[in-house]
């Protein structure tokens, strides 16, 4: 059916089944996939292999590492339009695969509804979330904050955003100094600095962010459950304020990750570590703001309470606020 296009029918029917059932494309399931197929592993990697090297599988949005395919609508358009500007004499062919492609999207879209209100998406699980990221072009900039959690995919030569910066958009990133204190958080810095991308860092990140455009803001539906799925805000008072959100942690981030603290000057992740104390928010709570181990958070706060003779969590709040360490 897209022969044209480079795309056998072997590797369309395998992709058709990824998207009516995204959940074969996770790396625990293989085995499944597997049976679904009736084909050996190695017969099946190939297939999957194929589908990756024509860019109709990609990383999910929630950084585990795992795939999704991607939607028909920029997979089949993206084929079409480099095999037209390669191969003239096949462009009868390729206008009549263009309308089987556009019957495909049709008899897929029942497989990605979508809740909607005016200026809000309503994205409600992880697979939709991945689907409705691709759909968009920015042109002018994406600026992101990275998820809150330990960094566990190193980056890739197929890093999606690269197109991105291709185009001469801005792309800013703001990640959590704990983050790149691993062997893989150091691995993006090097990365985004050789393709382009600008990186700061503060001692915590309030959730994931996507702003693209200065047009519209995708954030996660819950900030504490990311596989709940996402919401895209187009209203422009929504999308103003996720905007100077992010401005006022970018223009804090200049000295969070460069500039090393003076002997007993509080670093800026223990003056996040206070900030959260005394709005009473729990071990738990704090370790998951700063994408820290409660290990480290009793550490901090054990050291903290060192430093000013306090015994509990209660008097360390107080005897910070008296030296004027939190407001």
């Amino acid at each position: 059916m897209f022969e044209s296009l480079g795309l056998s029918q072997e590797s369309l029917d395998l992709y058709r089944l990824l998207l009516q059932r995204p959940e074969l494309a996770l790396t625990a399931n293989r085995p499944l996939l597997c049976a679904e197929l009736k084909l050996p592993e190695e017969q099946v990697e190939a297939r999957l292999k194929h589908l990756r090297d024509m860019e109709f599988l990609a990383s999910r949005w929630n950084d585990n590492g795992d795939e999704y395919p991607v939607d028909p609508a920029l997979t089949l358009e993206r084929l079409a339009t480099k095999r037209q500007s390669m191969i003239g004499d096949l462009t009868e062919q390729l206008e009549s695969d263009r309308l089987r492609a556009s019957e495909f999207i049709s008899d897929y879209n029942r497989f990605l509804v979508q809740n909607s209100v005016p200026d809000v998406e309503i994205l409600d699980d992880v697979d939709k979330a991945n689907l409705r990221m691709q759909h968009f072009y920015p042109t002018k900039s994406m600026w992101g904050m990275v998820k809150p959690g330990p960094l566990t995919t190193p980056p890739t030569d197929n890093f999606a955003d690269q197109h991105i910066m291709a185009r001469g958009a801005e792309c800013r990133y703001l990640a959590s100094e704990s983050q790149l204190k691993s062997r893989i958080g150091q691995e993006w810095v090097e990365f985004l600095r050789d393709v382009g991308g600008k990186l700061r860092v503060v001692p915590s990140v309030p959730f994931k962010l996507v702003i693209f455009d200065g047009e519209s803001a995708v954030m996660p539906l819950d900030p504490d459950r990311y596989e709940a799925g996402a919401v895209v805000h187009h209203s422009k008072a929504v999308v103003r304020m996720a905007i100077e959100m992010y401005e006022h942690y970018w223009r804090q981030a200049d000295r969070s990750f460069e500039r090393t603290p003076e002997p007993g000057e509080l670093s800026a992740q223990e003056s996040e570590f206070l900030r959260f104390l005394v709005q009473g928010a729990t071990d738990e709570q704090v370790a998951r703001k700063l994408g820290v181990s409660m290990r480290t958070v009793r550490r901090m706060a054990a050291k903290l309470g060192e430093q000013v003779g306090a015994s509990g969590r209660f008097e360390l709040g107080v005897r910070a606020a008296q030296r004027g360490w939190v407001d």
